[in-house]
Parts: C-alpha cells; structure tokens; sequence
C-alpha cells in the first residue's frame, strides 16, 4: 500500500479546494471548461487518475434531459418523416447511413417539421435538441426522443446568460431572442437561459456531429460566429438563409473561409429555405 506524502498530501487539498471554488464560479457563469482543464492538468501533474469530473454538476446547471428510454408517443406515429427536404436530401446524400450524431437548433416539438426525427427512428441516430420555447419544449418531452434535449436557446454570447424571448402568437412558431433588451416585458415575452453550444457539447461529451440543422429566427449569424470550428466537427449544416446579415451570398461566403460547399437549397412554400453544406477542406480562417 502506497503512503502519500505530506506535501503531496497538501497539493492534493490545495487542488481540490481551488477546484471548488472555480466549479462554484463556473456554476454562477458557466465557465466549466476552465474548471475542468485546470483539475485535468492538476490530476496528470500528481499521477492521479482523472476520476473527479464536473459532469454532473453540468447537468444540474444546463438541465440537459437525458435520451428517452420509454416508446414514442408521435402525434403522428404513421409520417415516416416530416421534414419539408432537409431530411430526406441529407439521407439520400449520406447513403442511408446509420448511428449519425445530429443537432437540431430549433427543435420545436420534436415532431412537427422536424429534421431530425426520422433518422432517429430509421436511421438509429441519437442527438441533441434545442428549444427554447417552453411550451414546445414541454410538448417535446413527451415525443420520449431518444435524444439529448436542453430547453434553453443556443447563445450569440461566449458565456451563458439569460434573454428576452418571444414565443410569437402563432402555435407553429417556435419564436425567438428579441435582439434588443427590453425592460419592459410584452404579453408574448419571457426569460430564458442561453448557452454556448461548445458548453452543451461539453456536457455530453460529443464534439464530432454528422447533420447540424439551424433554424433559429435570424440568430444563425450569432451563433456560427462564436462556434469554436476547431474543436466542433460538423459534417453537413442545413442553415436558414432568410434572416443572414447581408443575405445568402453572405452565407455562402461565411461558411466557404470555414470549409464548406453548398450543396443545394431547399425550398417550399410557406416555410423560410435553407441551405444545405458539406464539409470538404480545412478552416481558412
């Protein structure tokens, strides 16, 4: 039996008090990448294992909703897939591929329009849902998706926060962040948590993602402009192009210096278009 030192025995509590402190900070902020890289240089630095995570703690902070193990509960169980051709040119594309990891930003229900149930269903694919509607949110639970959900918006910000959302007047609208700060709240405004996605994806421990499907009422802009590309591996985007600074060349143009090629544009009427990407060279940023 190996006797630990007493200056190991002291570094090793002065750690863990430090790792505290930190893990109550990035509780308040949401600055857990911080906490959990100093306890990994801490746990490699004493040769101990890196048992200790923050993990739970994430969970509690986000309210990250674990994948479903209980049978669907579809509205419309018989529709193999509702998407309007985002799904259904994906798939096509990617040959029928099965176990993808996708996200879906702007989830709504879950079901109605969705982009990524079928290959949920069909595909056995798993993913993370984001929606910060929580009226839809609450509808999407009971969908039972075998899928990560977070009721919350995908923040323009590198930190967590807390906005103004219109959940809009209409039942198909999923709503969005009112861009300017308003102190005077309107019948169809409420407060609700946004996060960076890296925080999210930290939290599951998933960084390498098949379909991306982003439709979020005109903060795409914000939220592509803060993902970290580096450490975030996305192989196909489907984008809404309606509400892009400076309109879909923009896109074209922002998401070309990341790497990506158009593929194809999906149209249909009544619903906003979206662009469809694939990944096919390195960051030229």
């Amino acid at each position: 039996m190996k006797i630990m030192s007493k200056s190991l025995r002291v570094s090793l509590l002065f750690s863990s008090l430090l790792f505290l402190i930190l893990n109550l900070i990035g509780m308040r902020l949401g600055f857990y990448p911080v906490c959990n890289e100093l306890l990994q240089s801490n746990s490699k630095q004493h040769g101990t294992e890196e048992r200790y995570t923050v993990t739970d703690e994430r969970y509690e902070h986000l309210d990250i909703h674990l994948p479903s193990k209980l049978p669907y509960n579809l509205t419309n169980p018989e529709i193999e897939n509702q998407s309007h051709g985002q799904t259904q040119f994906i798939d096509r594309f990617l040959k029928n591929m099965t176990n993808g990891f996708f996200i879906e930003s702007g989830a709504f229900d879950g079901e109605y329009l969705s982009n990524s149930l079928f290959f949920e269903r069909f595909r056995n694919w798993t993913g993370l849902l984001v929606e910060p509607n929580p009226f839809q949110f609450k509808r999407l639970m009971n969908k039972n998706r075998k899928a990560y959900a977070i009721n919350a918006c995908l923040s323009e910000k590198n930190y967590s926060s807390v906005e103004t959302f219109n959940v809009g007047n209409k039942d198909y609208l999923g709503g969005s962040v009112v861009q300017k700060e308003t102190h005077n709240l309107l019948p169809q405004h409420i407060r609700v948590k946004c996060h960076p996605l890296i925080l999210i994806l930290q939290a599951i421990n998933r960084f390498e993602v098949d379909y991306f499907s982003l439709d979020i009422e005109g903060a795409e802009y914000g939220v592509l402009s803060l993902l970290p590309w580096e450490r975030i591996k996305v192989n196909i985007f489907s984008i809404e192009h309606n509400k892009w600074p400076g309109g879909k060349l923009n896109l074209i143009k922002f998401m070309e210096k990341r790497g990506y090629k158009l593929l194809t544009e999906i149209k249909r009427v009544g619903v906003a278009p979206d662009y469809i990407f694939k990944k096919t060279s390195e960051n030229l940023l």
